[in-house]
């Protein structure tokens, strides 16, 4: 790399969500909102958001939706050059209210789900510091190995590696499939974002142990592992050997939907390390601020709030 190195990369998914409008159960005649969001477009965007120079690549459709959501890209302020305009529908998500929480029904077979594979991944990379891949884009009916020669090119010329487990139960066929994925993965990341959800998914215990395990035996790298409201784990790992754990309790707030809050709270790490900050501490407390900020609002980003939090950043 070289002295231009600059900005986050971020790889994955974009999709058009719909939200209900109102309470009570949907039924014919409900009202709905719609937001641009994806995994990866949620991250490009609290990542850009927060300060930090953020490109995204991803496929938006050939349909009306896709053009709603190309031109909602464009108008923010992450670099938009690698978005590539895909003749297929726009992948769709549907969130449905429920008593155990927000329920997400998707329609993504035959659309434009993911992203269009490079060429050549290392010219793609080389010019990032960071490189951030999605797991809903792991599996072998998305981008598996795309995801996978990505981040192995990324890891060999020196751009430092994030990805987020992301792990849908409804995308394996089994959890030996999913941490054989991630075992592809993995052994190139400095940086692992995780969530109690995505562990249960694997089949592994969701502690903070249950993720060490999935690790490298020598892995060498920051991995936080997050649960809603509960304090969120960060790790500091050396050789495979935990040598810092710290815990943080995210801001309690009124939850408008969860959707959102993961990739929020990655893209503010994120921004937080391309801007110096290693403390573990610091970081924990900057990610649960935006996955707080996400979760009280409807849309995955919101301006006004990313502004809040980039407040944090420039006077921790």
């Amino acid at each position: 790399m070289t002295d231009a190195d600059s900005g986050v990369l971020v790889v994955g998914d974009t999709t058009v969500d719909l939200y209900p409008v109102g309470e009570g159960p949907l039924a014919s005649g409900s009202r709905f909102e719609w937001h641009v969001g994806g995994t990866a477009t949620n991250v490009a965007r609290w990542t850009a958001g927060l300060g930090c120079d953020a490109a995204l690549v991803t496929d938006v459709g050939s349909d009306a939706a896709g053009e709603m959501a190309a031109n909602h890209l464009d108008e923010s302020p992450v670099d938009t050059d690698r978005v590539a305009r895909v003749d297929a529908p726009s992948p769709l998500t549907l969130c449905v209210p429920s008593d155990d929480g927000d329920r997400w029904d998707a329609w993504v077979r035959g659309s434009c789900y993911g992203f269009t594979p490079p060429d050549d991944p290392a010219s793609l990379v080389g010019s990032f510091d960071w490189l951030h891949l999605e797991g809903v884009t792991l599996p072998p009916t998305v981008n598996r190995s795309a995801v996978r020669r990505l981040a192995a090119a990324a890891s060999d010329g020196g751009t430092k590696v994030a990805f987020d487990l992301n792990g849908r139960t409804n995308q394996w066929e089994s959890a030996a499939a999913y941490r054989r994925a991630l075992g592809e993965v993995l052994p190139h990341c400095d940086l692992v974002f995780a969530g109690t959800d995505d562990l249960a998914v694997a089949g592994v215990a969701p502690t903070p142990d249950g993720l060490v395990d999935r690790l490298p035996a020598d892995h060498s790298g920051v991995a936080f592992l997050t649960d809603g409201a509960s304090p969120t784990v960060g790790l500091r790992l050396r050789d495979g050997t935990v040598v810092e754990r710290v815990a943080a309790s995210p801001p309690s707030v009124s939850v408008a939907t969860t959707a959102g809050a993961g990739d929020a709270f990655a893209g503010a790490v994120l921004a937080a390390r391309r801007r110096g900050v290693t403390d573990l501490c610091e970081l924990a407390a900057v990610g649960n601020a935006a996955g707080a900020a996400a979760a009280a609002t409807v849309a995955p980003f919101d301006p006004d709030a990313a502004a809040v939090v980039a407040e944090r950043l420039d006077d921790p």
